[in-house]
């Protein structure tokens, strides 16, 4: 017959048990404390379980949106930036307009020269605002400087205008040839393509003014607006008109009167077509904005549910800590009398 002292485990098993199961108890203590200090589980997932699904879901969904409404913060600068621009544009514009309306068209015409020069310049370099880095109306480039050579013809706007009027202003007839030979200009139609608007004033992407992106929730935003527009080529054509002529040196009352009116209406239309734009941009801006709000109120949503699932009951983690703290201390009372037994301590 097998003694069953046989079976009993040996002393040092027993230590080592003890030991192990004492070491459990102190790292469920440690993380019992930690969730407790912290309120989150120390391992989430773990203690989902089949939820953590869910938490990882939404986590996803709580990134896109976060990197979405950064990037419409980006857009909606440069698209704000726009706007800005074209309403200091139209700004620009008034004193030329106010000057040639005062004037009664045959007033100082070298006051209303000088009007129209300081709205061109003053046009050209609002019509190169950058944003990040970026030109805003035109990608890498958007408006030739009005004296400037243009590096690949050699070619200023200055210098084409003043060679489309250099025939004059005399006659009626003089008054429909100069102006067709503008329309052709900054309509693209001139015979040498170097003349042409996008070749003389414009030095921007061609064709891809307009851009369309997403923005969130499905939502795609068109927009966009460069500096061979309509707006930039009517108010350019008419401040040219009054920047490049000698009125006072128009003999003919009714040319000078037919020249200035003809300028007027087009910066008059231009400056109508910049309060379009500002308007479609400032419409962009909002539904920016509206996408913005519509996504940080889901991600305030989907971070609470996210919290819900995560957070420990702080009630419940303080009893499992008393718990564990109760069984650690009495497992250290039995480890230390089971430590303090011995045959010469029985025999005393």
């Amino acid at each position: 017959m097998i003694s069953s002292y046989g079976r009993a485990p040996s002393t040092l098993y027993s230590h080592l048990l003890r030991r192990n199961t004492n070491a459990e108890l102190q790292r469920d203590l440690s993380t019992a404390e930690q969730e407790l200090s912290t309120g989150v589980h120390a391992d989430v997932y773990q203690s989902l379980g089949a939820g953590a699904a869910e938490a990882l879901d939404l986590n996803a969904s709580i990134a896109r949106d976060e990197a979405q409404v950064t990037a419409n913060k980006l857009l909606s600068g440069r698209i704000d930036t726009m706007s800005q621009s074209l309403t200091a544009i139209r700004e620009a514009l008034q004193p030329a307009l106010e000057q040639a309306v005062s004037s009664g068209n045959l007033g100082s015409g070298a006051a209303l020269r000088t009007a129209a020069e300081a709205a061109l310049n003053s046009l050209i370099s609002l019509g190169n605002a950058t944003y990040g880095g970026r030109l805003v109306f035109g990608g890498t480039g958007a408006l030739q400087q009005w004296s400037m050579p243009r590096n690949d013809t050699g070619l200023s706007p200055e210098g084409v205008i003043a060679d489309a009027l250099s025939a004059g202003l005399a006659t009626p007839a003089d008054l429909s040839a100069r102006m067709a030979d503008l329309d052709a200009i900054f309509g693209g139609t001139a015979a040498d393509p170097a003349k042409q608007y996008d070749n003389l004033f414009y030095r921007g992407q061609m064709g891809g003014g307009r851009a369309s992106v997403g923005i969130g929730n499905d939502d795609v935003l068109t927009y966009g607006v460069q500096a061979n527009d309509t707006a930039f080529r009517d108010a350019l054509q008419g401040l040219s008109m009054l920047a490049s002529v000698e009125l006072d040196a128009i003999p003919d009352p009714q040319v000078l009167a037919g020249w200035v009116d003809a300028a007027t209406s087009l910066i008059e239309k231009g400056s109508a077509g910049f309060l379009a734009l500002e308007t479609e941009l400032d419409s962009s801006s909002t539904r920016i904005d509206n996408a913005n709000e519509r996504m940080q109120d889901r991600m305030a949503l989907y971070k609470g549910r996210v919290s819900d699932l995560v957070s420990v009951d702080p009630y419940e983690a303080a009893t499992r800590i008393t718990a564990l703290e109760t069984q650690l201390q009495a497992s250290y009372a039995v480890t230390a009398r089971l430590s303090s037994l011995s045959f010469l301590n029985f025999m005393r």
